[in-house]
């Protein structure tokens, strides 16, 4: 059998792979969007049975020898790039899961598919003690699996977060974690001490939702979202979903009396959309899957695309017409320096991290990503972590929770195990390495500002998006920017921007 026969062969298994996993894409999708209570219960049902074809699958002895053949081939490097990447990947996987059997497999299903849907019952009756036990079930279960993965590493969380972040561990994030907790919550402090507040009054007023749709497309189709290979969905918890090339799903919460959460959740979201809209083609035809481009590449793009050029000044100049001529009735007496300086207003009483202002959001990760860590080493009292929760947003954002609807059980990652978090906070700093040299090539405030948002897409297509399938996240940025991973530039970028907002510079 030839090479490419080889080749030919495995990309059928993946095909009739692909079918069930686009099915489970559209099922979970369903779940998250427009499936009752009472009705996941069949949908969990099903995505669990295919699920289970899936793993058998990829435990199949054949397609696990193919994939070895490939490997080990003497021609292996002059094979396709794409090809090499999606082998190296598979073998992976086939080691990382040699002795995850089907019996646990659908353990973990079973608990990941039911968390969720005690997760949403707890936070709909405001009570931790209703979830506690599913969490517990969470942890013992990511245990199980980190050490059916890889025995010899004694930290679990580092196997767990490599499923995530090839390449990084815990001491890599030690490290950033606690330089961001050093340099931003004196930041926080000095900033909350300012004697200069911006206005923000009009944040709160009640804006009708039928508004806030139309702003809400008028915001993706700027920035470059095709809809006819993508929707625009409402759900309790704000996410997009890739279900295929041509089929890109963003979803948003929308709350009258708060326009701004919508409106940089589009942003945020649509900056995931644009990501999976225009990678290379080549991804979805060599079956490399998302896990390629890596949560922190995809949070660096919805977070770059929310933050750093949603909340300028020169993109607010770009929208303002518009916004100004949907809102009449709403915000006829807000200028462009009053939205400006709105939407980077830091509220120093909240609780909720997708609410989270730029400034404090790496804060809420750090508290995550502590409580994370020590669930892993088995050191905290599950019974009493929303407690813990509460303590640590009192001493790091001096935030007092109301309720474990605002606190512990704000969030949905925990229904699906641990160390998505930190991937947030790592993609605020990636972004703010790569902007230095876009601002170098095509003037970045200037593009902006005369929304020429397709000039920016198409050098984060050339430059960011185009390497993202092919590196870990590491050897990614190094790439775009010839530099090694640092939190320094994301710091920088910070300061600058909040001091001179609050007058202290």
């Amino acid at each position: 059998m030839t090479k490419d026969e080889d080749l030919l062969k495995l990309y059928q298994k993946l095909d009739e792979m692909q079918i069930y996993v686009h099915t489970m894409h559209i099922l979970n999708y369903d779940i998250s969007t427009a499936s009752p209570i009472k009705g996941m219960e069949d949908t969990n049902r099903d995505i669990n049975l295919f699920s289970e074809i899936v793993y058998k699958m990829q435990k199949d002895e054949k397609f696990i020898n193919l994939v070895k053949k490939i490997k080990n081939r003497k021609d292996f490097s002059s094979l396709n790039v794409y090809d090499r990447r999606l082998i190296e990947l598979l073998d992976k996987d086939i080691e990382r899961n040699k002795k995850v059997t089907k019996k646990f497999k659908k353990e973990a299903d079973e608990v990941f598919t039911n968390a969720y849907v005690s997760w949403l019952k707890a936070k709909n009756n405001n009570s931790y003690k209703e979830f506690e036990p599913t969490l517990k079930k969470v942890y013992e279960i990511e245990s199980k699996r980190a050490i059916l993965e890889n025995s010899r590493e004694k930290n679990l969380y580092n196997t767990i977060f490599n499923d995530y972040e090839e390449g990084f561990t815990t001491d890599d994030l030690d490290i950033f974690f606690d330089e961001i907790e050093r340099e931003l919550v004196p930041l926080v402090s000095r900033i909350r001490n300012a004697k200069y507040q911006p206005r923000h009054d009009f944040i709160n007023r009640k804006v009708p939702i039928y508004k806030q749709e139309q702003f809400s497309k008028f915001l993706l189709e700027k920035n470059g979202y095709d809809f006819s290979r993508g929707t625009l969905s409402k759900t309790e918890h704000p996410f997009t979903d890739q279900l295929s090339y041509n089929d890109v799903r963003v979803t948003t919460h929308y709350y009258e009396d708060n326009f701004i959460s919508n409106m940089y959740s589009i942003i945020h979201e649509g900056g995931h959309a644009l990501f999976g809209q225009n990678v290379p083609k080549e991804v979805f035809t060599h079956r490399l899957g998302e896990s390629c481009l890596t949560m922190a590449k995809h949070e660096s793009v919805s977070r770059f695309y929310e933050n750093v050029v949603g909340r300028s000044k020169e993109y607010l100049s770009s929208i303002y017409p518009t916004f100004r001529e949907l809102f009449k009735d709403e915000f006829s007496d807000v200028t462009l320096n009053d939205l400006y300086e709105g939407v980077n207003y830091v509220d120093f009483n909240n609780p909720i991290r997708t609410e989270a202002d730029e400034l404090t959001y790496s804060l809420h990760i750090l508290i995550r990503y502590k409580l994370e860590r020590k669930i892993m080493v088995g050191k905290v009292d599950f019974k009493n972590l929303n407690e813990e929760w509460n303590r640590l947003y009192k001493e790091i954002l001096g935030v007092d929770v109301k309720d474990d609807k605002e606190g512990i059980l704000q969030d949905v990652h925990w229904s699906s195990g641990f160390g998505y978090f930190p991937t947030y906070a790592l993609g605020n700093a990636l972004n703010c390495m790569y902007v230095k040299k876009l601002d170098q090539e095509i003037y970045l405030a200037d593009t902006v500002q005369r929304g020429r948002m397709d000039l920016l897409l198409q050098w984060m297509s050339k430059n960011v998006f185009a390497k993202a399938p092919l590196y870990d996240t590491k050897t990614w940025i190094k790439k775009i920017t010839g530099e090694e991973f640092s939190a320094k530039p994301y710091i920088e970028y910070l300061k600058k921007k909040f001091l001179s907002i609050y007058h202290l510079i």
